[in-house]
């Protein structure tokens, strides 16, 4: 009983973090208790812990004041691997796991508020495939109602088996008159429809008219949310009710904050995301947003989220996301206002959210004035050859960095000697970032930089495996070059130095005639050894993992070395010319 009841305290702990609490909060009070009793349920019987949330209906139809349009971004995103992030860690608390379901409730409403089935549906449809999660199970209301054969009907069937206690919506109108409850209920609503939605009149439609149409739509609204409730009670009767609407918490339903650190209610579909300068995100009213210091970010020809700036010199310029949900961003500067208006903090910023940033057009006539360039990201790591590494293709090289040949996926500086001073004061000494310039791009389709988002593969194999990893010693060896002769012995997966967050720390292996680099991990026979690499390899491939950035003259890319690796695509002959520049900072 003991240990039951400690699990219970400890998932009960872990959801209290995610909730937003009003002022009139009951969950320590009285939400604790009904939790306990869906909890004890899950334990006695050894389910897993399933939780829902009825909400990601459609977009608001006001994309002027709230949201960017019709389509999922960046705050979904945030919403959904919030929900998921929970869902891990009950699930490492609990062997028999957990489940948390989205029931994607649009069907109910969208026809209300303006929004076509159509709409809604490429809405719903592109929510499922816009992240990675382990504990998310979709459902929408076509699933409840499979019978149906269109909106319609499964909005007939949602009212048809709630069994409510009003014949009608003429029912339901005529009791609001006299119960003070459902008044309040009905004015909300009316203020939701007309001050946020901000409902289209229709052509030739009267103030008065107008009026009434909402007045009429928020009754329908009411109608239809019991209706919900009561299909969610029915199917999901055993589950943990989250909600996106606040409540005291005391249960039976919580209210979870799709954001860290909201405030109030908030949620993607009525407010737009808001990335800001010291990595922390939140959902914000498209109005509300200052525009002169923050940029906005598209991917895919489609808004994604605003990052906010230091100063207004950052506008004018195109911030463009490479791969989902933020890795790896392409900055022009159509205008040419030249990249030294970005500030330091912000491309540090920038660099640290989207893993690297390339700056298109630069020039930098010599060495020295990149490397000067440079020294505003932090100290110069300097080799005996200097501070910039000219990475050129050698008639005789002595290593598969000056070659034509694929160059390994890696973290800069991970191979240097034992004896470095600097490796001697911090074992795990490494760049904390570094520039590659382009002076001569390569033939197009070959000699591109590969660079990985270590936090897309840590996305994919969840945080138990993440975790897991933190266990796993690598050692790597290569034959001294102009780096590397000492064995060099990393986790696989370690702790951010600053941030504290998980990052993949991993060296690829290549028996390359002209440098061999090999790879012992520790405690692992030879079998366990291959299944363990083969898997790190697939995952650092994978497409929604890495990027082959292709060279083009003037091309200047900051990357952050904590949480990317890198490595280079085999070249032909015909890129024999490719040179870049590089600098390292730590």
């Amino acid at each position: 009983m003991e240990h039951r009841d400690a699990w219970i305290a400890a998932v009960s702990d872990l959801l209290a973090g995610y909730l937003l609490k009003g002022t009139d909060d009951c969950f320590d009070t009285q939400g604790r208790a009904h939790l306990a009793l869906r909890l004890g349920h899950c334990f006695d019987q050894g389910l897993p812990v399933r939780l829902v949330l009825p909400g990601f209906p459609c977009k608001s139809p006001n994309a002027t004041d709230q949201t960017f349009g019709v389509l999922p971004d960046y705050g979904e995103v945030i919403a959904i691997e919030r929900l998921d992030q929970l869902g891990q860690a009950i699930a490492a608390l609990h062997a028999p796991g957990c489940v948390v379901s989205i029931l994607s409730d649009g069907t109910t409403f969208n026809d209300i508020v303006g929004v076509a089935d159509d709409v809604r549906e490429t809405y719903n449809r592109a929510l499922r495939d816009l992240c990675t999660t382990h504990t998310i199970q979709w459902v929408s209301m076509e699933d409840l109602f499979p019978q149906a054969q269109s909106a319609e009907s499964v909005r007939a069937s949602l009212i048809k088996q709630a069994r409510l206690p009003w014949k009608n919506l003429g029912d339901l109108i005529e009791q609001s008159r006299h119960d003070e409850s459902l008044s309040q209920a009905h004015d909300h609503l009316c203020s939701h429809l007309y001050n946020d939605l901000r409902l289209c009149r229709e052509e030739g439609q009267s103030e008065d008219e107008y009026l009434q149409q909402i007045n009429f739509k928020a009754y329908q609204m009411m109608y239809r949310g019991q209706a919900l409730n009561a299909a969610v009670d029915r199917f999901f009767g055993d589950d943990i009710r989250l909600s996106v609407h606040q409540y005291s918490n005391a249960g039976p339903k919580f209210t979870f904050g799709l954001a860290e650190g909201l405030t109030r209610v908030d949620s993607p579909w009525h407010a737009v995301p808001v990335r800001n300068l010291d990595g922390s995100q939140t959902l914000r009213a498209r109005a509300q947003v200052d525009l002169d210091h923050h940029v906005l970010v598209t991917w895919q020809g489609r808004p994604w989220l605003y990052h906010q700036t230091e100063n207004p010199q950052a506008q004018g310029f195109e911030y463009e996301l490479q791969k989902l949900p933020l890795f790896g961003l392409v900055v022009r500067d159509p205008l040419g206002l030249g990249f030294e208006r970005l500030s330091t903090g912000l491309l540090e910023a920038l660099v640290e959210t989207f893993g690297f940033v390339c700056l298109k057009g630069c020039r930098f006539d010599d060495q020295d004035s990149f490397a000067r360039s440079c020294e505003r990201f932090g100290t110069l790591y300097e080799w005996a050859f200097g501070a910039v590494h000219v990475v050129k293709p050698a008639d005789k090289p002595q290593g598969v960095v000056h070659s034509l040949e694929k160059t390994p996926l890696h973290w800069d500086l991970n191979m240097l000697p034992d004896s470095d001073a600097q490796v001697q004061r911090n074992p795990k000494f490494c760049a904390s970032k570094f520039m590659l310039y382009c002076k001569t791009a390569p033939q197009p389709g070959e000699g591109q930089t590969t660079i990985v988002d270590s936090r897309n593969v840590l996305r994919k194999v969840g945080q138990q495996v993440a975790r897991q990893w933190q266990d796993v010693n690598i050692t790597y060896y290569t034959k001294m070059t102009y780096f590397g002769g000492s064995p060099r012995m990393y986790s696989l997966v370690d702790h951010h130095p600053r941030s504290g967050e998980l990052i993949l720390r991993y060296q690829e292996g290549t028996d390359s005639t002209l440098q061999t680099l090999s790879q012992a991990v520790q405690d692992h026979d030879e079998e366990a050894q291959q299944a363990l690499l083969e898997q790190v390899n697939s995952l650092v491939y994978d497409p929604e993992c890495l990027i082959a950035h292709q060279w083009s003259e003037g091309d200047l890319v900051l990357i952050d070395n904590y949480r990317t690796l890198h490595g280079r695509l085999p070249m032909s002959a015909g890129s024999s010319s490719r040179e870049l520049w590089r600098v390292q900072v730590y």
